[in-house]
């Protein structure tokens, strides 16, 4: 994740700012194990910032907002985020501002909008300023500190039994390395509180009600609004969508199951994988250095091989990494198609068990919002008899995502304020839940699931692969989009629209 690296220190008194709305309905806690707790609140009366914008990056506009740390201590610490805008191209027309996240979490929003701002449909940037800030603990918002903890790499395999130490000791160390650093803010990070901090944005922009677009984690982050302040939205675009229910708690059964099991990305990559065997084999080997045979023959054979050992420097691990990048956009389809067919063994070998996994590392970042709004299992046991289970299930991909999490267990913050529900609160207007139909990070699935939660949701496929419109542009998605902010007329559930590329042109 991109990641400003200017430090905002905390701030001990409020900055220009002026009154709040109303206090929002506090909306309950839905911890079981803070019964002693206060409850989970909106704004709870925290004074509105006042924003002083300057020019900055070339046609932007940025500026400071002091927040609360916590939303319990509204007039008490405060962290400074930091904010930025496209102003909209035609004033008298402007309908108000449309937020944006871009994912993570732990991207910064500001760096993301410049680099996306100019490329968003005319009408769009016409009728709307264009803001985007980065969230507390990321980029310039009082970034968290955490010596050491990049330089920290996976140590051992959580398969082998004389590594598993080592691999958990290693999983433990950013969260020790955080808490040293980053003190009292490192559990007033979860989404709840960015959420809170959007609400206050909103205030200070001058807008009664939110235009929202989220991207990826953005969705959670949309999720989380939607219900905390259902009366004060107005349009919402849920992008790449989690679903919001796996994402923080999992369902009845799912409680010792990490968040991308729940999820099922497992399931999304290897049904994208047989799509770029498809599409390969459509192209031909003119096209598509893999193409010839039988596709999923050749990487069963490929994965058997390096299974034995490394073939190159490529072990299972690191082209398990190179597959999913590639899953991510399908414009790097042509080159893995080179990297696989460079793998292909002359003979068959039989496969042996894969004890060294591709195991994910987070960013810090990432892993300060993360493991405070997802419940992940503590207990390093359950996770060798689920492996088993998944890698059986899921043979390529199932392993990953056992362990994607692990460096949450024994996190040492917990935000008593983040939010698990309900979902499905009442809004004046719909929200617009957008997704390919293959993306391998937030499937389908989830898309569905996140849009009958809400209540409310209007599921709107792209027909392409990878992650996000941003990866898979569609002009008929976009205009869609666009009318439901300019006009809150959302596509009929279930539309769906092509992408403008298509692999192997």
């Amino acid at each position: 994740m991109r990641r400003a690296l200017a430090a905002v220190a905390l701030l001990l008194a409020a900055s220009a700012c002026s009154a709040p709305e109303a206090a929002a309905p506090a909306v309950p806690a839905m911890r079981g194990d803070s019964a002693d707790a206060p409850p989970a609140m909106g704004t709870n009366g925290a004074a509105v910032p006042a924003l002083n914008w300057a020019p900055c990056h070339g046609g932007f506009q940025c500026a400071s907002a002091p927040v609360p740390l916590s939303y319990r201590e509204p007039h008490g610490a405060q962290v400074t985020l930091a904010v930025i805008k496209l102003p909209a191209t035609d004033p008298a027309h402007r309908i108000g501002s449309l937020f944006f996240n871009f994912g993570g979490p732990g991207s910064d929003g500001v760096g993301e909008l410049t680099r996306f701002g100019a490329r968003y449909p005319a009408e769009l940037r016409a009728r709307f300023d264009l803001v985007s800030f980065d969230p507390r603990g990321i980029g310039g918002s009082a970034p968290i500190h955490c010596p050491g903890a990049e330089d920290v790499r996976p140590g051992g395999s959580p398969l082998r039994p004389e590594q598993s130490a080592a691999f958990w000791s290693a999983s433990a160390a950013p969260g020790k390395a955080c808490a040293a650093g980053s003190g009292a803010e490192l559990a007033h990070l979860s989404t709840a509180n960015v959420a809170r901090d959007l609400d206050l944005l909103r205030q200070a922009v001058g807008d009664k009600e939110l235009n929202y677009y989220g991207y990826s984690y953005g969705t959670y982050l949309g999720g989380t609004y939607a219900n905390l302040f259902p009366g004060r939205l107005r349009a919402m675009t849920l992008d790449g969508t989690l679903d919001l229910v796996a994402n923080s708690t999992g369902k009845p059964g799912q409680e010792h199951q990490p968040v991308d099991v729940r999820a099922d990305v497992a399931s999304a990559q290897q049904q994208e994988l047989e799509q770029f065997f498809a599409a390969c084999t459509a192209a031909g080997p003119s096209n598509c250095a893999f193409a010839g045979g039988d596709p999923k023959e050749k990487f069963a054979a490929v994965f058997a091989r390096l299974s034995h050992g490394p073939v190159g420097g490529v072990t299972t691990a690191s082209l398990l990494q190179t597959i999913q990048s590639a899953l991510y956009q399908s414009g790097r389809w042509k080159r893995l198609g080179q990297t696989l067919a460079a793998l292909v063994p002359s003979s068959a070998e039989p496969p042996v068990p894969v004890l060294d996994p591709y195991v994910p590392v987070h960013s810090t970042g990432f892993l300060a919002v993360q493991c405070l709004d997802s419940e992940v299992p503590q207990q390093t046991a359950d996770y060798l008899p689920l492996a088993a289970a998944e890698e059986k299930r899921q043979p390529y991909f199932g392993l990953a995502p056992v362990f994607s999490m692990a460096q949450c267990v024994d996190w040492p913050a917990r935000d008593e304020d983040r939010y698990t529900g309900p979902w499905n609160r009442p809004r004046p207007h719909p929200i617009l839940v957008l997704n390919n139909r293959y993306d391998p990070a937030t499937p389908l699935a989830n898309a569905r699931a996140t849009a009958a939660e809400l209540g409310n949701g209007k599921l709107l496929v792209v027909d392409g692969f990878g992650h996000t419109s941003l990866d898979v542009h569609s002009a008929c998605a976009s205009a869609a989009v666009t009318r439901y902010f300019t006009d809150l007329t959302p596509p009929a559930d279930g539309a769906t629209c092509a992408p403008d590329t298509v692999p192997f042109p």
